[in-house]
Protein backbone atom coordinates (compact mmCIF):
# COMPACT_ATOMS: atom_id res chain seq x y z
CA UNK A 1 0.00 0.00 0.00
CA UNK A 2 1.02 3.21 -1.09
CA UNK A 3 0.58 6.65 1.06
CA UNK A 4 1.75 9.17 -1.18
CA UNK A 5 2.15 13.16 -0.24
CA UNK A 6 4.47 15.59 -2.00
CA UNK A 7 8.02 14.05 -3.11
CA UNK A 8 7.04 11.09 -0.55
CA UNK A 9 5.58 7.53 -1.18
CA UNK A 10 4.82 4.97 1.67
CA UNK A 11 4.32 1.50 1.16
CA UNK A 12 1.67 -1.08 3.67
CA UNK A 13 1.22 -4.48 2.32
CA UNK A 14 -1.69 -7.32 3.42
CA UNK A 15 -1.55 -10.77 2.54
CA UNK A 16 -4.11 -13.16 3.19
CA UNK A 17 -2.44 -15.30 4.93
CA UNK A 18 -0.25 -13.60 7.43
CA UNK A 19 -2.38 -9.95 7.51
CA UNK A 20 1.17 -8.33 8.39
CA UNK A 21 1.50 -4.40 7.67
CA UNK A 22 4.67 -2.49 7.22
CA UNK A 23 5.39 1.12 6.00
CA UNK A 24 7.75 3.13 5.01
CA UNK A 25 8.54 6.25 2.67
CA UNK A 26 11.22 7.76 -0.58
CA UNK A 27 11.91 11.37 -1.23
CA UNK A 28 12.52 11.69 -5.06
CA UNK A 29 12.19 14.88 -7.34
CA UNK A 30 9.29 15.58 -9.03
CA UNK A 31 9.97 15.61 -12.94
CA UNK A 32 9.31 13.18 -15.42
CA UNK A 33 11.03 9.87 -16.25
CA UNK A 34 12.57 9.72 -19.67
CA UNK A 35 12.78 5.80 -21.05
CA UNK A 36 13.20 4.93 -24.56
CA UNK A 37 13.49 1.52 -24.89
CA UNK A 38 11.57 -1.24 -27.45
CA UNK A 39 8.53 -2.72 -26.40
CA UNK A 40 7.58 -6.28 -26.17
CA UNK A 41 5.87 -7.35 -28.42
CA UNK A 42 5.03 -10.78 -27.21
CA UNK A 43 3.88 -9.84 -24.43
CA UNK A 44 1.39 -7.08 -25.84
CA UNK A 45 0.22 -9.48 -27.98
CA UNK A 46 -0.36 -12.09 -25.01
CA UNK A 47 -2.50 -8.85 -23.09
CA UNK A 48 -4.39 -8.30 -26.41
CA UNK A 49 -5.19 -12.06 -26.39
CA UNK A 50 -6.75 -11.94 -22.99
CA UNK A 51 -10.71 -11.36 -22.96
CA UNK A 52 -10.25 -9.52 -19.94
CA UNK A 53 -8.13 -6.76 -21.33
CA UNK A 54 -11.24 -5.13 -22.76
CA UNK A 55 -11.91 -3.47 -19.00
CA UNK A 56 -8.86 -2.55 -18.71
CA UNK A 57 -7.73 1.35 -19.10
CA UNK A 58 -5.26 2.32 -21.13
CA UNK A 59 -2.87 2.68 -18.03
CA UNK A 60 -4.52 -0.24 -16.86
CA UNK A 61 -2.89 -2.43 -19.66
CA UNK A 62 0.11 -0.18 -19.30
CA UNK A 63 0.12 -1.17 -15.79
CA UNK A 64 0.00 -4.99 -17.10
CA UNK A 65 2.72 -4.48 -19.54
CA UNK A 66 5.33 -3.65 -17.01
CA UNK A 67 4.18 -6.30 -14.42
CA UNK A 68 4.33 -8.51 -17.56
CA UNK A 69 7.74 -7.59 -18.52
CA UNK A 70 9.73 -7.79 -15.14
CA UNK A 71 8.38 -11.06 -14.53
CA UNK A 72 9.24 -12.27 -18.15
CA UNK A 73 12.42 -10.33 -18.15
CA UNK A 74 13.75 -9.50 -14.67
CA UNK A 75 17.35 -9.15 -15.74
CA UNK A 76 16.53 -7.03 -19.07
CA UNK A 77 14.17 -5.00 -16.33
CA UNK A 78 17.22 -4.43 -14.21
CA UNK A 79 19.77 -3.16 -17.00
CA UNK A 80 17.35 -0.99 -19.50
CA UNK A 81 14.74 0.39 -16.98
CA UNK A 82 15.56 0.24 -13.02
CA UNK A 83 19.35 1.37 -14.16
CA UNK A 84 17.85 4.40 -16.08
CA UNK A 85 15.73 5.26 -13.58
CA UNK A 86 18.27 4.99 -10.66
CA UNK A 87 20.45 7.05 -13.00
CA UNK A 88 17.83 9.61 -13.58
CA UNK A 89 16.80 9.49 -9.59
CA UNK A 90 19.39 9.04 -8.09
CA UNK A 91 18.63 10.42 -4.73
CA UNK A 92 16.33 6.75 -4.78
CA UNK A 93 19.58 4.92 -4.51
CA UNK A 94 19.71 2.73 -1.22
CA UNK A 95 19.91 -0.50 0.11
CA UNK A 96 16.53 -1.45 -1.15
CA UNK A 97 16.86 -0.46 -4.39
CA UNK A 98 20.14 -2.19 -4.46
CA UNK A 99 18.60 -5.08 -2.69
CA UNK A 100 16.20 -4.65 -6.01
CA UNK A 101 18.87 -5.33 -8.48
CA UNK A 102 20.12 -8.23 -6.63
CA UNK A 103 17.19 -9.91 -6.88
CA UNK A 104 16.32 -9.09 -10.62
CA UNK A 105 19.88 -9.94 -12.04
CA UNK A 106 20.13 -12.90 -10.26
CA UNK A 107 16.13 -14.41 -10.77
CA UNK A 108 14.94 -16.41 -13.72
CA UNK A 109 12.06 -15.24 -15.66
CA UNK A 110 8.78 -16.46 -14.57
CA UNK A 111 4.87 -17.12 -16.24
CA UNK A 112 2.91 -14.19 -17.29
CA UNK A 113 0.05 -12.96 -15.14
CA UNK A 114 -3.55 -12.92 -16.89
CA UNK A 115 -5.99 -10.50 -15.88
CA UNK A 116 -9.37 -11.88 -15.05
CA UNK A 117 -13.04 -10.14 -14.70
CA UNK A 118 -13.36 -10.96 -11.30
CA UNK A 119 -10.47 -9.89 -10.10
CA UNK A 120 -10.52 -6.57 -12.34
CA UNK A 121 -13.82 -5.89 -10.46
CA UNK A 122 -12.94 -6.77 -7.10
CA UNK A 123 -9.61 -4.06 -7.81
CA UNK A 124 -12.35 -1.94 -9.63
CA UNK A 125 -14.90 -1.72 -6.31
CA UNK A 126 -11.98 -1.18 -4.10
CA UNK A 127 -10.04 1.42 -5.63
CA UNK A 128 -13.41 3.56 -5.98
CA UNK A 129 -14.31 2.84 -2.68
CA UNK A 130 -11.42 4.62 -1.17
CA UNK A 131 -11.11 6.98 -4.14
CA UNK A 132 -14.50 8.04 -4.46
CA UNK A 133 -14.70 9.10 -0.87
CA UNK A 134 -10.98 10.44 -1.05
CA UNK A 135 -10.05 8.13 2.38
CA UNK A 136 -6.94 7.21 3.48
CA UNK A 137 -5.08 3.74 2.08
CA UNK A 138 -6.55 0.91 3.70
CA UNK A 139 -7.25 -2.74 2.82
CA UNK A 140 -10.65 -2.86 4.05
CA UNK A 141 -13.66 -1.11 2.77
CA UNK A 142 -15.29 2.26 3.75
CA UNK A 143 -17.69 -0.41 5.35
CA UNK A 144 -15.35 -2.17 7.25
CA UNK A 145 -14.65 -5.14 5.78
CA UNK A 146 -11.43 -6.22 6.14
CA UNK A 147 -9.26 -7.74 2.74
CA UNK A 148 -10.28 -11.36 3.89
CA UNK A 149 -13.92 -10.77 4.21
CA UNK A 150 -13.61 -9.01 0.87
CA UNK A 151 -11.71 -11.59 -0.55
CA UNK A 152 -14.15 -14.24 0.69
CA UNK A 153 -17.06 -12.49 -0.70
CA UNK A 154 -15.58 -13.31 -3.92
CA UNK A 155 -15.48 -16.46 -3.56
CA UNK A 156 -11.62 -16.25 -3.22
CA UNK A 157 -10.06 -17.75 0.25
CA UNK A 158 -6.84 -18.66 -0.51
CA UNK A 159 -3.34 -17.82 -2.70
CA UNK A 160 -4.35 -13.83 -2.41
CA UNK A 161 -2.56 -11.04 -2.26
CA UNK A 162 -3.18 -7.27 -2.80
CA UNK A 163 -1.26 -3.70 -3.67
CA UNK A 164 -2.01 -0.58 -2.85
CA UNK A 165 -1.01 2.58 -4.59
CA UNK A 166 -1.41 5.84 -4.57
CA UNK A 167 0.20 8.17 -6.85
CA UNK A 168 0.11 10.13 -10.19
CA UNK A 169 -1.51 8.35 -13.02
CA UNK A 170 1.64 6.83 -14.15
CA UNK A 171 2.05 2.56 -14.62
CA UNK A 172 5.82 2.30 -14.88
CA UNK A 173 6.78 4.53 -11.88
CA UNK A 174 3.88 2.26 -10.20
CA UNK A 175 5.60 -0.67 -10.99
CA UNK A 176 9.12 0.52 -10.36
CA UNK A 177 7.78 1.73 -6.61
CA UNK A 178 6.08 -1.06 -5.51
CA UNK A 179 9.05 -3.09 -6.76
CA UNK A 180 11.89 -0.91 -4.80
CA UNK A 181 9.06 -1.54 -1.67
CA UNK A 182 11.54 1.21 0.49
CA UNK A 183 11.09 0.76 4.17
CA UNK A 184 8.67 -2.65 3.90
CA UNK A 185 11.11 -5.38 5.94
CA UNK A 186 8.84 -8.07 3.91
CA UNK A 187 9.34 -6.74 0.61
CA UNK A 188 5.55 -7.77 0.13
CA UNK A 189 5.00 -5.93 -2.63
CA UNK A 190 7.88 -6.98 -4.71
CA UNK A 191 6.98 -10.30 -3.87
CA UNK A 192 3.65 -9.65 -4.50
CA UNK A 193 4.67 -8.56 -8.52
CA UNK A 194 7.30 -11.38 -8.40
CA UNK A 195 5.59 -14.42 -7.20
CA UNK A 196 6.08 -17.46 -9.71
CA UNK A 197 2.90 -18.86 -8.19
CA UNK A 198 0.65 -15.74 -9.42
CA UNK A 199 -1.38 -16.92 -12.48
CA UNK A 200 -3.86 -14.06 -12.26
CA UNK A 201 -4.18 -10.44 -12.01
CA UNK A 202 -7.17 -7.40 -11.59
CA UNK A 203 -5.96 -3.88 -11.95
CA UNK A 204 -7.45 -0.48 -11.44
CA UNK A 205 -6.95 3.14 -11.02
CA UNK A 206 -9.57 5.42 -9.70
CA UNK A 207 -8.99 9.43 -9.08
CA UNK A 208 -9.00 10.68 -5.37
CA UNK A 209 -11.37 12.88 -4.01
CA UNK A 210 -9.97 16.20 -3.36
CA UNK A 211 -6.10 14.92 -3.91
CA UNK A 212 -5.77 15.51 -8.02
CA UNK A 213 -3.83 14.69 -9.13
CA UNK A 214 -3.27 11.39 -7.50
CA UNK A 215 -4.88 7.64 -8.12
CA UNK A 216 -5.83 4.76 -6.22
CA UNK A 217 -3.98 1.65 -7.75
CA UNK A 218 -5.12 -1.65 -6.49
CA UNK A 219 -3.80 -4.77 -7.96
CA UNK A 220 -5.32 -8.11 -6.74
CA UNK A 221 -3.30 -11.22 -7.42
CA UNK A 222 -4.03 -14.90 -7.02
CA UNK A 223 -2.45 -18.18 -8.00
CA UNK A 224 -5.60 -20.41 -9.24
Amino acid sequence: MFHVKRFYFTFIVSLITVFSFSQGSIRFTDKPFVLNIERDTSIESFIDQQAASASLSKEEKELLYWINYVRKNPAAFNKKVLGSFLSQFPEVKNSYSHSLAKTLSDMNGVGLLSPTTRLHQIAAAHAKDLGSKGLSLSHSSSSGASFQQRMEAAGLTSCVSENIYEGKLNALETVIFLLIDNGVKSLGHRKNILDPNARFIGISFYPVKNRNPYYFSVQDFTCE
